[in-house]
């Protein structure tokens, strides 16, 4: 290995795999180190004995879609065909709280009209009109997000200009003003048609609405999809298109700083095992950081640590997630499973609003009330999973401080009876569940904390709240940095999430694209 590239990219999450695969195929001598034994953070898959675990992807807006934000990102890059994208059917189905019996939400925006029109007629004109705002959102950002190209074929970039009209006036409310404006105090529909939003965040008054419009719209426009073996395979297909662009790539390797030059801009890094040993330094002008600001901070030379952090002050960071996957000794569809992704709601949520009160509810032991889970039935589609054991993912909203001051007894005892109560819980809507589970594991957010190196084991970076400023300023998150050289490329630079992500990736190899060599 040489000590001198033009790029050094820290941490190989799929924000920091995209931005070094760009930067390498654009030839620029990129250097990716990652502290773990493998790619891929968050996207990465595992076993436990026989059962299959998928770390967190349970689904992603389809990217072979043009409309998809994601896609001529990886069509960029050629991976996009290089893994097998899984249709999953319906978006979601949602059952109990304030929505009772089980309502299904299909893909496809005319579908989901017809489908909520019709288990909610009196709503009619509040669900045409916020779906056609959600498909305009999500079509036309996804359009934009390729830049410049954009407006290669001018009509169409005008077009999608055009479909962001709605943003105008939706810029800076929160999920909840925009359903309450649609739909009043009608619950029940705000909880079908925003059921997942358990997947950003815990409270729909500072849940952004353009985020959720996004996201949602996505899904429903050009439909969910799983990657066929697990998300491992896209992280694999990412680190190879790095390699075969000429990059290299550093696993069991931990930075420990980044040096700046004279004139305080980047000048390399200082890594070394991640078990401890001789540190190395490495050169390059330009960094790339696919990792926390706060971790970023602690890298810093002391003089530049509060110039890189003062942007972030203030910003809270977003929830955190707890994920159980249990392997069945039958097919999940004989105990009555039918959708790919189920979100059971429980009885005491009557409003959207109670969301804000699910996060706490793992900070004592289980009780009468029970969070709201989404449950995940992988052998509903191709997924390649395999079974048995058939593995059923269920995931809900966590603290890191619901887990914060237990020694490992305690911490195994509480993880145990909440593993418990899940099992229950899921039985009371799938009878037959608890008796055919054969093996099960159970991840907190303080894993998510020590895994994925995420303080307070946000796994979204900062939390998704509405802009402060008019639209002209934009979202206030950048890839760039205070440090000219220094960039991000992770969730903290963009709205998280596998689509965040990538994006961040992205958005920080094209913004250094754009500077000359020095």
């Amino acid at each position: 290995m040489v000590d001198r590239y033009d790029v050094i990219v820290i941490g190989a999450g799929l924000g920091g795999l995209t931005a070094a695969a760009l930067t390498a195929q654009a030839g620029r001598k990129t250097l990716l180190i990652e502290r773990n034994y493998g790619v891929g953070g968050a996207a990465s898959t595992y076993k436990s004995g026989d059962l299959i675990i998928e770390a967190s992807l349970h689904e992603t807006s389809n990217p072979q879609d043009a409309t998809d934000p994601k896609h001529h990102v990886l069509a960029q890059i050629g991976v996009l065909d290089k893994v097998a994208w899984v249709p999953t059917g319906s978006v979601y189905e949602v059952r109990g709280g304030a929505v009772g019996i089980p309502f299904v939400l299909p893909e496809g925006s005319d579908q989901a009209r017809e489908a909520l029109i019709d288990r909610f007629p009196t709503q009619r004109a509040g669900i045409t009109t916020l779906l056609r705002e959600m498909e305009g959102i999500s079509k036309g950002l996804g359009t934009l997000s390729r830049g410049r190209e954009a407006f290669d074929k001018p009509l169409k970039g005008l077009a999608a200009l055009w479909k962001l009209a709605p943003m105008l006036s939706g810029w800076r409310l929160s999920l909840a003003e925009r359903l309450q404006r649609a739909f009043g105090d009608d619950e029940a529909v705000k909880c079908a048609l925003a059921a997942n939003m358990l997947y950003w965040h815990d409270d729909p008054h500072t849940l952004w609405w353009v985020l959720f419009a996004v996201a949602q719209g996505g899904y429903l426009g050009c439909g969910g999809r799983y990657i066929q073996g697990g998300s491992q395979r896209l992280s694999n297909a990412l680190a190879k298109a790095l390699k075969a662009a000429g990059g290299e790539l550093l696993l069991r390797r931990t930075v420990s700083g980044i040096l700046l030059d004279s004139a305080g801009r980047p000048a390399g890094v200082v890594h070394e095992r991640k078990e401890g040993g001789e540190p190395i330094e490495v050169h390059a002008p330009v960094i790339i950081c696919n990792a926390a600001p706060a971790h970023i901070a602690d890298m810093l030379p002391s003089p530049a640590r509060n110039r890189f952090s003062a942007p972030y002050a203030g910003h809270p960071l977003s929830i955190s997630l707890f994920s159980a996957t249990f392997g069945l000794s039958v097919a999940p569809a004989e105990l009555g499973f039918a959708s790919y992704s189920t979100f059971l709601l429980p009885e005491w949520m009557r409003t959207l609003a109670d969301y804000c009160r699910c996060s706490a509810i793992l900070a004592g032991p289980p009780g009468e009330a029970m969070p709201p889970i989404a449950v995940v039935n992988y052998s509903a589609i191709d997924s390649g999973l395999g079974g048995p054991p058939y593995p059923v993912s269920v995931v809900g909203v966590d603290r890191e401080s619901n887990w914060t001051g237990l020694d490992r007894e305690a911490y195994d005892a509480k993880r145990k009876l909440w593993r418990t109560a899940l099992t229950t819980a899921i039985d009371r809507a799938f009878p037959g569940f608890a008796a055919h589970v054969v093996a099960c594991t159970f991840s907190t957010a303080s894993t998510m904390s020590s895994y994925l190196n995420a303080p307070q084991g946000a796994v979204y970076g900062f939390a998704p709240r509405p802009p402060q400023g008019p639209i002209w300023k934009g979202s206030e998150r950048s890839s760039r940095s205070a440090i000219p050289g220094l960039y991000l490329a992770s969730a903290y630079a963009g709205n998280g999430g596998y689509t965040g992500a990538i994006l961040a990736g992205a958005t920080a190899a094209r913004e250094l694209l754009r500077v000359p060599r020095g």
